[in-house]
């Protein structure tokens, strides 16, 4: 699983620096306002790639529990997945100064996501059978 999850999280930041580099070109900087700050900072490409290599090491860990304490590892881990990535979508509209910044940020969500998760979902189901 591991491997797989190293893979993955490879394909996902390239494919989030490669939607960075076209959200700078066409909008511009993408600014946020950090919770409890008091003026914008500039979203960077290094901070881009990783929260990505984060959110695949958490996936990796939500897979591994699923994989070792629940009944139906790929279904949990799907489910899991799919209510964070709802509840972390609202995250850019509350901090992102303007709302192409927020469109962006989750665009990279969804590139991110669809590279990790799609890749933990086949090796559980694998484990699985």
């Amino acid at each position: 699983m591991v491997r797989t999850a190293a893979a993955s999280i490879v394909a996902a930041v390239v494919g989030v620096v490669i939607v960075f580099l076209i959200a700078d070109a066409i909008s511009g900087p993408l600014l946020v306002t950090p919770q409890g700050a008091d003026s914008p900072e500039e979203t960077t490409i290094g901070l881009a790639a990783g929260f990505t290599v984060v959110g695949g090491l958490v996936a990796l860990g939500i897979a591994a529990v699923s994989q070792r304490f629940l009944s139906n590892p790929p279904a949990a881990f799907l489910g899991i997945c799919a209510v964070g990535l709802i509840l972390y979508a609202i995250l850019p509209f509350t901090a992102a100064e303007e709302v192409s910044t927020a469109i962006w940020l989750n665009v990279m969500h969804l590139v991110a996501a669809i590279p990790i998760v799609g890749g933990l979902a086949r090796e559980l189901q694998t484990a699985a059978d």
